[in-house]
């Protein structure tokens, strides 16, 4: 499975993608709003940035993944994720994710 199809079947199929992108666009509105009103940032490029926080993670994982996987074939991928519960994992992983600066 190709990065980009990896990362289409996760949007579609994870529960934790919406919650993940909501917590990661509040994250990116908290770092705006302490921006210079002239450097203030408008939705849009906000939301960029919150699927850009998403997209390394999923890119991390699928690094990770491909690893342990050793096969292209998307079939390959659906089984092993499914096998070992990583949608699971994953969701609970999301659930307990905080990007305040704080946090860490």
């Amino acid at each position: 499975m190709k990065y980009k199809e990896f990362l289409e079947y996760m949007e579609k199929n994870l529960e934790g993608y919406r919650i993940f992108t909501s917590k990661a666009l509040q994250y990116q509105r908290g770092k705006n709003a302490k921006r210079a009103p002239k450097s203030r940032w408008n939705d849009e490029k906000l939301q960029k940035a919150a699927y850009g926080m998403w997209k390394m993670s999923m890119e991390n994982l699928y690094n990770n993944l491909k690893r342990e996987i050793n096969s292209d074939i998307s079939s390959a991928w659906t089984s092993y994720i499914k096998e070992n519960e990583l949608f699971e994992i994953i969701n609970e992983n999301i659930s307990d994710l905080d990007f305040s600066d704080d946090a860490a």
